[in-house]
């Protein structure tokens, strides 16, 4: 028998149905930016983590595996952009959004990085479709 339908025959509810894990995405950027960004994220049921420094983001992304990180493009001590791009060229499968003014330089500069760009507004919407 296949693992998935035992997940599905051994779920805790005993419905039968296979419990679907939710998406984790990973805001850097410190509390201020996460509080703002972040709360379609959470009304949706995702599993939201936030990284007040560059160190903290890399660690959380290595340990924890998730399907998205949303970085202000403009940081404290790194800049968003050097950021996705070592994001990048660690885990090239992972979606990294950069969030900040949208000016058609920091849209030609994510895209070069290899990241998805959106505004504070947009950023959901952003996340949402490239996963």
């Amino acid at each position: 028998m296949s693992s998935n339908l035992l997940n599905c025959l051994n779920d805790d509810r005993g419905t039968g149905l296979a419990l679907r894990k939710a998406p984790r995405v990973v805001f850097g950027g410190g509390p201020g930016f996460a509080d703002r960004v972040s709360v379609p994220f959470r009304l949706l049921g995702w599993d939201v983590c936030t990284a007040a420094t560059a160190d903290e983001l890399h660690r959380k992304v290595a340990r924890k595996s998730p399907a998205a990180v949303v970085l202000p493009a403009s940081a404290g001590c790194e800049s968003g952009f050097l950021t996705a791009a070592k994001l990048r060229l660690a885990k090239p499968r992972l979606r990294v959004v950069l969030v900040g003014e949208p000016t058609g330089r920091a849209r030609r500069l994510a895209g070069f990085v290899g990241a998805g760009f959106a505004t504070e507004d947009t950023a959901a919407d952003a996340v949402m479709k490239l996963i």
